[in-house]
Parts: C-alpha cells; structure tokens; sequence
C-alpha cells in the first residue's frame, strides 16, 4: 500500500526525520491563504503514480497569483491517468547536493538492504552509481549505515549525520511493517543539514491489519490501480490486467502462468491473471468470476482449477450459480483432483461441458474468443 508523500513525510518526522514543513491543499483556492512573504513555494502534486516532474505535477511558484493559476493547472493534470485530490505545498529550497537511499527486501539477499547514491533525483535507477549493503537476517546496526555512507563517498561530519538519519528510516521500515523507505533526493541544503525533499513509503499489505495507524485507508491507496484490480484489492483476489479477451481463473499461481502460456501458444491472449488460491470456496469464487467477467473485452471464461486444498465441488457449484445469472456467457472448464464426480454431477444438470485434459479446454477457449 503505496503512501502519498506528504503522508510517507509524516511518518519520517515522526521518527525525527527533517523535511520541509509543507501541508496539502485540496482546491487552489487555498494558496489565498499562504502569507505572501513566504514565498517562493513548491507545488507538488499528490498522486501514486511515477514519473510526475516529468510530466509537469511539480512547480515552482513566486507569489500567490502564481501559486493559484500553477495549482489549478496541477489539479487538472493526469498522471499515468491518475488524478490528484491534493497538493503538497512546500518551502522552496536551497539545495548543495542530492542524494538517494532506501530500504527495501531483495529476494537476491534473501531480506532487507539498503541502497544509496551520490547522486539523487529522477531516473536513480538508471545512473549506475547504486551501492548497496545486505543486512542479514534484519539485524540492523549503525554500522551498516556507515558502510553505505562510505561506498558513496560520504566522510566526517557528512558521514555520521548520514548514518543518523538511515538510524531514523530503519525504525521508519521496521516500525511500520514496509515493503519500501526511500529518501529521493535526500538533500544537503545551504546550512549542511540532511533534509527528506521526497520520500516513498510502500507498507506490506498484509501487515495492514496489525498497523491501527493504517486502518481504513487501503481503497484510498489504489489510484494507480485499474478497475478490476482496485475491486480485487477489495474483496481479496490478486488480478493482473492483461489486453487479451480470454479470462483466466486458475489456483495456484504455478497453473496459473501454465495456463496463460498455453493460451498464447495455441494463439490466444489472456485478458487477465488470477490466482484464486488454495481452499477457495464457493462464495470466493463467485466474486472471481464476477471480477474476471467485469471486463467487457472477455469474450470467454477459462477455469482450470486442479483440486488439491480447493474442492471441485464448491467450484462447480459456484459455476452452476454463475450460469444461472448469466446464461449467455461462455464458459470453458477444466476440473480434476478433489470431488471430481461430485463437481461433474453439479456441472451435468447445469448443462456446462466439463474436461480433464488442459489442453483440450484451451483450444476451445481460443476458438471461441476467436
């Protein structure tokens, strides 16, 4: 669950982390309100999506005349399709130098590094300057942040305010369950002080529930998301958009990308993945079928679902139910493993052809698309 800025700049100055005092605004109108003599002042608008300077989501402004007529601008800007509700409205700063870092899980480290550079701002990624330092096993100590400060040149004075503050964002990660903490840039200003210009904040959405801070907040956190995927979220199920036509429903995420590889091989285009998971019952897989349906460019539902946990009983029921709401959608099933017969006796008296071989589900799916 990807945080705003000025929400990821809460929670660093929370943990003592310096960043500009700025607070939002949700009309421009409001810039009426900033006292003139604290101008200039940057506009940044609050969205979830990458790439927004770019593309015009920040500006500087010289007075409230200008503030009003660049936030108005801001507001009716997409970004990636995406909206903004609000705007960060922030000191302009004097900036001496700019650098990165962040925390996050690498599965190649088998758990949490930090990474930094001598160089921040847009497209870090790309400038090949990138250290990082693995913390095993998550036993964090200062030392790993001095090394890092180290590999990017840092010394003395510069050196420990920096291991300091990466003190600060490790309780910032750790404290708040996060998939990511990152400072970008991470400024030097005019007085040599560490200042947060920007920041992302990515909290593990599974640990939402033992986080009271975060409660409620997920739907407000999934702008960036499509349609199906923001009604996924909602109610449980992990869909991935595709442009095909072909809806996929499989468990398991294994037989899941079998299943879609097959499709493209036999010539098809998936329109989505969804795992449905292991145990699903009835109830979670009619919401599937309703989220995979959803989508106007299906032209065809393929369910290959291979019961081990999940019982071919309460999917076949879950069928049967959606044949009744929706007689005219077409529907290919492959249903083998736990309570076979049982689904296939449910599958008979609702007149929905039934295989075992994936192959031959498949091809039909694909011709029936076409």
């Amino acid at each position: 669950m990807r945080q705003f800025e000025y929400e990821a700049k809460a929670l660093f100055r929370k943990e003592g982390i310096p960043t500009p005092q700025g607070f939002v605004i949700s009309c421009a109108e409001e810039v009426f309100s900033i006292p003139a003599k604290t101008f200039p002042k940057t506009l940044k608008t609050q969205v979830l999506s990458g790439g927004r300077g770019k593309a015009g989501g920040i500006q500087f402004a010289n007075d409230q005349e200008d503030a009003y007529q660049k936030a108005q601008d801001i507001f009716k800007l997409p970004i990636k399709g995406e909206l903004p509700t609000k705007i960060l409205v922030e000191p302009k700063v004097t900036i001496k130098k700019e650098l990165y870092v962040s925390i996050l899980i690498d599965r190649a480290y088998r758990g949490p590094i930090l990474m930094g550079s001598a160089e921040g701002g847009v497209e870090i990624e790309e400038s090949g300057s990138i250290e990082i330092v693995p913390v095993p096993g998550a036993r964090y100590s200062s030392f790993h942040a001095r090394e890092l400060g180290a590999k990017m040149g840092l010394q003395g004075k510069e050196l420990i305010k920096f291991a300091g503050l990466v003190d600060k964002l490790w309780t910032v990660w750790t404290k708040n369950d996060c998939d990511l903490a990152e400072i970008n840039p991470l400024i030097i200003d005019g007085d040599d002080n560490f200042i947060a210009l920007d920041g992302k904040v990515t909290i593990n959405e599974d640990a939402v529930g033992r986080q009271p801070q975060f409660a409620g907040q997920l739907a407000a956190h999934l702008s960036d998301l499509g349609e199906r995927e923001f009604k996924g979220k909602m109610c449980g199920l992990n869909i991935v958009e595709l442009e095909g036509n072909i809806g996929i429903l499989c468990n398991g995420a294994g037989l899941t990308m079998a299943t879609m590889d097959l499709v493209l091989h036999k010539g098809g285009k998936p329109s989505n993945f969804l795992d449905v998971g292991g145990g699903a019952n009835k109830d979670h897989v009619k919401r599937a079928l309703d989220l995979v349906s959803s989508s106007s460019d299906v032209k065809v539902l393929l369910v290959n679902i291979l019961g081990g946990i999940t019982a071919c009983d309460e999917v076949a029921a879950a069928l049967a139910y959606y044949k009744e709401i929706r007689p005219e959608a077409k529907m290919v099933v492959r249903l083998v493993g736990n309570n076979e017969e049982k689904a296939k006796e449910i599958m008979d008296k609702a007149g929905i052809p039934m295989t075992n071989i994936l192959e031959t589900a498949v091809e039909e799916a694909v011709s029936l698309a076409k």
